[in-house]
This record gives structure tokens, C-alpha cells and sequence, in this order.
């Protein structure tokens, strides 16, 4: 009787109906959100892929209305302007079903505006309904704040799997801790949401600026502190990065000529 090796034979087969791939075989893309202060120079960095061999072609996401500094910095950068939640599904059923139409980057420019976006959407919808006909649309309720989070929940989840790389973008947000008296930084999303969208996605960086040495700079941080939600699961990252472009940090992904790596 043959024997088969279990490993091989696990890699080889479908479980439930689901195919199997050994880990290293994975697609390698990068799925991760920026966010800072409006003006740190977070659609720049984002929009700084299309230089990125592996990453472009781009597609920008603009939800904003602010993709003024990629004309100058980044001309190559193919830009389509959402109006609606029904253009924003529209877009994803096309990158979903066309295995990304081609591209292999999209930026959403931002989340922050996204969810702001949604939830118009969400009170436009009510308003329609026998329920919503006496309510202010400027005043959402408990429940069509539900609704808005859970959405976007959905929103991050199905952009992250597509079969590309995903960048996001958001503004940042203080949250005090009445308790502790401590200051929490972090992406400025209504609800939950702020604090579960880092566990969605495998790269979280704060961008800041900070005077060192009397000059201006733009850094990263890649690592949470006390006061600032950060994340990196590649490990490659360091906890403080200055601000260059996309490539050095998919170049430290991917520990390519990579000596600053931390400890897992």
C-alpha cells in the first residue's frame, strides 16, 4: 500500500468544499491603512504606488474630492470620482468579477469619508420608507448607526480580499478615556469601528509630522503605543519609519535588502 504524505496530500485537496493552498503559496498582496491629520501627505504616499512595479497600475478611489497633489506628483494614476454607495458597488462588482480590471493597486481615498458617504446613503434610504418620513435626515439613530458600521465592517472586508493590493486612507481622531485620564489616537471612524478596523487589515501606520533637529519631519509608526493604534503582522517593519515612498515600505514588506526587521 502507498503511503502519502499527509502534508502533501492536505495541500493537494479541498476541505469543505475549499481549496487548500500551503501558506508560502499564497498571493503575496498588501492590504494596509494610513492615517494622520488632514495635510500630512497621506493620499501622496498612497498614490506614490504607481513607482511600485509590483503595485501598478493604480486606481484611485476618490470619495474625498482631494486628489489635487497626485496631478503634479503622480500623473500616471487613474482616478475615479465616487458620487453615490451605488457607484461605490458598481466599482467593487467590477474590480471583483474582473479579477481587478487590470489593476493591481486600488486606494480608498478615505475611509473616514466613506463611512460619512454611507451613512447619507443609509438616511437617504429611510427617508423613503413610511418610517422615515417624519425624521430629520441630519439625525441619524442608534439604528441606522448600526447599519452604517456594520456596512462599512462589510466595505473594508470585501476591498481587503480583492485580488490586488488595497490601501486605505483615514483621518485621525483623540479618544479620551474618562477612567485613565489617557489619550487615544486613532482612525477616525464612527463607533467601533475605530478601534476593530486595525484587526481587518495586516498593516496599520500613524503618519505624524515631528521637528527633529530643527527640521520637519513626516514618520510612520508601525507599532501600537499607549496612545497611538499601529499594527504591522508582516514584522518587517520598524516601529518608527520616516516617510519616503511606497516602494521603501514594500520593500520592507517583503524584506527586500531588509536589516531592520522586529522580532515577531
Amino acid at each position: 500500500m502507498t503511503t502519502i504524505d499527509p502534508l502533501l496530500a492536505l495541500s493537494e485537496r479541498n476541505l469543505g468544499g475549499l481549496r487548500v493552498t500551503p501558506v508560502e503559496e499564497t498571493l503575496n498582496y498588501i492590504n494596509l491603512m494610513i492615517y494622520g491629520p488632514s495635510g500630512v501627505g497621506k493620499t501622496r504616499l498612497a498614490g506614490s504606488a504607481a513607482e511600485v512595479e509590483e503595485m501598478a497600475p493604480v486606481l484611485f478611489v476618490d470619495v474625498e474630492g482631494g486628489t489635487f497633489t497626485l496631478r503634479s506628483c503622480y500623473p500616471q494614476v487613474d482616478v475615479v470620482r465616487v458620487l453615490t454607495w451605488d457607484d461605490m458597488q458598481a466599482l467593487y462588482n467590477e474590480l471583483y468579477e474582473d479579477r481587478g480590471s487590470g489593476y493591481k493597486t486600488v486606494v480608498i481615498d478615505s475611509l473616514t469619508e466613506t463611512q460619512k458617504f454611507n451613512m447619507y446613503q443609509v438616511m437617504q434610504d429611510l427617508l423613503k420608507t413610511p418610517d422615515g418620513r417624519d425624521r430629520d435626515p441630519d439625525i441619524p439613530s442608534v439604528r441606522e448607526w448600526g447599519k452604517n458600521i456594520e456596512q462599512i465592517r462589510k466595505f473594508v472586508r470585501a476591498f481587503r480580499d480583492l485580488p490586488m493590493n488595497t490601501i486605505f486612507t483615514a483621518l485621525d481622531m483623540q479618544d479620551r478615556n474618562p477612567r485613565t485620564g489617557m489619550t487615544l489616537t486613532k482612525p477616525s471612524l464612527s463607533g467601533k469601528l475605530s478601534g476593530e478596523v486595525a484587526g481587518f487589515l495586516d498593516i496599520v501606520l500613524y503618519m505624524y509630522k515631528k521637528n527633529i533637529d530643527n527640521e520637519l519631519k513626516r514618520l510612520l509608526l508601525s507599532e501600537a503605543t499607549d496612545t497611538q493604534i499601529a499594527k504591522d503582522r508582516s514584522a518587517q517593519l520598524p516601529a518608527v519609519l520616516e516617510v519616503t515612498d511606497m516602494q521603501y515600505i514594500y520593500d520592507l514588506v517583503h524584506n527586500t535588502n531588509n536589516n531592520n526587521t522586529k522580532a515577531a
